[in-house]
């Protein structure tokens, strides 16, 4: 059995591999997974469904899980959602559908309910900031952008997505994001493209925050965003970055929102991180290259691990915030976690974003994503923090485990009794983290 060391260093819990692990491991050799100390996968929490009454039905599925995220302003909503926007959606779906659960309805059907409300609330901020009411403004725009947001969940990608309702809510969310974020006024904001693999044809759309007045060369933190959030969600990250003194950039992983390409495009692997790199690196002025991270949340996770071996020479740091790697990319834990954390069917949305119809296409192929099995773990990498918590079962804590056992090891922090990506405990520990760390 591997064994490995535990000791608390920094407030953070680092997982140190005591068995030698060459840096240039045949991706091809045979991976045994009972060598692994396992806490999730293959445990009895894998097959413990009592905690997640919201997959039996529509009704359930707003009591049990959204109703509560909007009482605490978690995911899949932000602070600015409102509970009287979503519970007449809610009631028409439940009227219209009264025997489906929501894995049952079509992309369609689910999306069209949520469109009407939102465009109700962009209006009423049109109205409101055109009275020069710009508080109000804002939070009817941000107010619409949840309602879109949860219209095109749990994925939605401009190249590959069939529904034109998702479609159409994903335009919505961005128009009202940009609005919202015009009025706020507490930083610089743009639009840029990083040309993929030099091919000025196909471009990785980028969006750039800076708090105002900022000048010079400033600290560089890549957000990538995950499988059902973009960045219209990440106001609070990109605020408090900002208000630290780092420049924000954040993109969409492969197969999710407007990237050009899907997860299982050979692009994917390398020239899509070495590309946005590269984009900083022409503008030494406005980006300190010797201070660039990335920061990877939910399924963007997974990217970041590629990107702390793929640019280990350039980037300074990684975190993976609630870690996919090897035991998600299979077809047990797929068909385990549609009744587990994950409100919707993680295998059809995890499938999509790798560029796959449907879902057992996709976990017919699913292990060779593993970052294990591809011999990427074991590569040399920059410094690499994992964060989660201990309880996440829409990807299973071994995942970030195994990154501690492998190549360089990682430093984890993990929270107990927390699901996925740790929170709520996870932010306040996140933002200390990259406060202490602005000036590299």
């Amino acid at each position: 059995m591997k064994g490995f060391a535990v000791a608390l260093q920094a407030g953070c819990l680092l997982l140190l591999s005591l068995c030698a692990n060459g840096a240039n491991a045949d991706a091809d050799a045979a991976v045994d997974d009972s060598t692994d100390v396992l806490i999730t996968f293959s445990q009895p929490t894998m097959n413990d469904t009592s905690p997640y009454p919201y997959h039996k039905s529509i009704s359930a599925w707003y009591e049990t899980l959204l109703k509560v995220a909007l009482q605490r302003k978690a995911w899949p909503v932000d602070t600015y959602a409102d509970e009287t926007d979503f519970a007449p959606i809610f009631e028409l779906l439940e009227d219209t559908y009264p025997n489906q659960t929501v894995n049952e309805l079509g992309d369609d059907e689910w999306a069209e309910p949520f469109l009407f409300k939102g465009q109700e609330l962009s209006h009423m901020a049109d109205e409101l900031r055109s009275n020069s009411s710009t508080q109000d403004a804002i939070n009817y725009y941000m107010r619409a952008a949840n309602v879109f947001r949860l219209a095109y969940f749990p994925w939605v990608h401009e190249s590959t997505s069939q529904s034109k309702a998702k479609l159409h809510a994903w335009k919505l969310d961005k128009r009202a994001f940009k609005n919202a974020v015009d009025l706020i006024d507490k930083y610089e904001h743009s639009k840029a493209a990083a040309s993929l693999g030099g091919d000025e044809t196909l471009d990785i759309p980028l969006r750039v925050f800076r708090a105002n007045g900022s000048e010079g060369a400033l600290p560089v933190v890549v957000i990538i965003t995950g499988l059902d959030h973009y960045h219209t969600y990440m106001l609070d990250q990109i605020s408090t970055l900002t208000s630290y003194g780092y420049t924000v950039v954040t993109v969409a992983m492969p197969g999710t929102a407007d990237s050009p390409i899907t997860g299982k495009d050979p692009l994917a692997e390398d020239d899509y991180w070495t590309s946005i790199v590269d984009w900083l690196s022409y503008s030494p002025e406005l980006f300190n290259m010797d201070c660039v991270s990335f920061w990877g949340i939910s399924t963007g996770s997974y990217w970041a691990v590629r990107v702390s071996r793929v640019e280990k020479d350039r980037v300074r740091r990684v975190v993976s915030q609630g870690t996919a790697s090897h035991y998600a990319f299979t077809r047990a834990w797929l068909e385990a976690a549609e009744n587990l954390a994950y409100p919707v069917s993680l295998q059809r949305a995890l499938g999509q974003s790798f560029g796959y119809d449907d879902p057992e296409s996709f976990k017919e192929d699913v292990e060779k994503f593993s970052l294990l099995r591809q011999g990427i773990l074991d590569q040399d990498a920059t410094r690499l923090i994992g964060v989660n918590g201990e309880k996440d079962t829409i990807f299973p804590i071994d995942d970030q485990r195994i990154l501690a056992e492998h190549g360089p090891g990682a430093l984890l922090r993990w929270f107990p009794h927390m699901g996925h990506n740790g929170e709520p405990l996870s932010s306040p520990w996140l933002y200390a983290f990259w406060q202490q760390r602005s000036k590299c």
